[in-house]
């Protein structure tokens, strides 16, 4: 497995961390006016939401026809983090190059309170950024050039909105953003709202679709285990099938490590690294032990799999 503690960028279906050129943002629709909240702000904590709720997900401000994007995601204690990436070129010794704009942050919220039934206002209390804002930097043919994050700028209030909220009571323009045409008359997860902009975040419930990606490396893994016991397979035959039996769980244990590396804290992620360390160093011996081929193969494989069980244990207390 790959071991990696920096947030990625990439996001399944949005963002596109190619040299394929910048997309362009496709207009928003007019923006409507936000309903009016009745009664005066009371703290979030006297009506149950916390930042908790928000734990296992990842929110995302992207382009639907672009190769731009940022990701949040928000801890219990309201602190979050997030990247930013997009893509574009300039003109270089005669040719083109690449410039990658990016931003790589953390900040802290201020507490949720409450607006209404189904949204909550919180401020940004602080953002630092792992590289200033107007540094560039040169390599491997690149030119990086470190920004701010698209969707948090001139953040005033930032709203949550909460499952279950009514998509026709909620900004047109906001809309524009989160709505690709699944959600029905009522928001279906959590989602943000950068008030000065109406520019909308919508969100994926990580440990949800690992757990989905689980179900279909069992599958897998199954109908390999049943065609291993096919008598009529050459030795060679014998050897791929469990080569690529590993390949399922050692792909499935990087999805759940991802998203391990996405959800947890820093010092979270530093100490179950070294233990991941430790049991990588572990399961190599253990192959090598088996033998080599068919049987070092089938260790692994073995070994793989329980441990994308424990870490899908340690996911799912998120």
């Amino acid at each position: 497995m790959r071991i990696n503690n920096t947030a990625a960028f990439a996001l399944a279906g949005v963002i596109a961390l190619t040299l394929a050129g910048c997309g362009e943002t496709l207009p928003p629709p007019t923006p409507s006016e936000q309903p009016e909240a009745t009664g005066a702000p009371q703290p979030a904590v006297e009506h149950g939401f916390t930042f908790a709720e928000l734990r296992q997900y990842e929110f995302v401000f992207a382009s639907g026809a672009g190769s731009w994007g940022t990701v949040l995601y928000v801890r219990p204690d309201g602190s979050f983090s997030g990247t930013f990436s997009d893509t574009t070129w300039e003109e270089y010794g005669g040719s083109t190059r690449a410039v990658l704009l990016c931003s790589e942050f953390t900040g802290q919220f201020t507490e949720p309170v409450r607006v209404n039934d189904y949204t909550y206002s919180v401020r940004i209390a602080s953002i630092d950024y792992e590289r200033a804002v107007g540094e560039e930097a040169f390599a491997d043919g690149f030119h990086y050039y470190y920004t701010e994050p698209r969707g948090l700028e001139d953040t005033e209030e930032l709203l949550i909105y909460l499952p279950g909220a009514p998509l026709g009571e909620l900004p047109q323009e906001f809309r524009g953003w989160v709505d690709h045409g699944d959600q029905g008359e009522a928001l279906l997860s959590y989602a943000l709202n950068n008030e000065a902009h109406q520019q909308g975040f919508f969100s994926r419930n990580l440990v949800r679709e690992i757990i989905y990606s689980l179900i279909s490396a069992r599958d897998e893994s199954g109908e390999l285990e049943q065609q291993l016991q096919d008598a009529t397979l050459s030795q060679k035959e014998r050897e791929t099938k469990a080569e690529e039996l590993y390949q399922v769980w050692d792909n499935e244990l990087n999805e759940v490590w991802d998203a391990l590396n996405r959800l947890l804290s820093p010092e979270d992620m530093e100490v179950l690294t070294a233990e991941e360390l430790e049991w990588i160093a572990w399961k190599e011996e253990q192959a090598a032990l088996a033998g080599a081929g068919m049987a070092g193969a089938l260790r692994a494989a073995e070994l793989t799999r329980e441990r994308v069980g424990v870490l899908e244990e340690y996911l799912e207390t998120l």
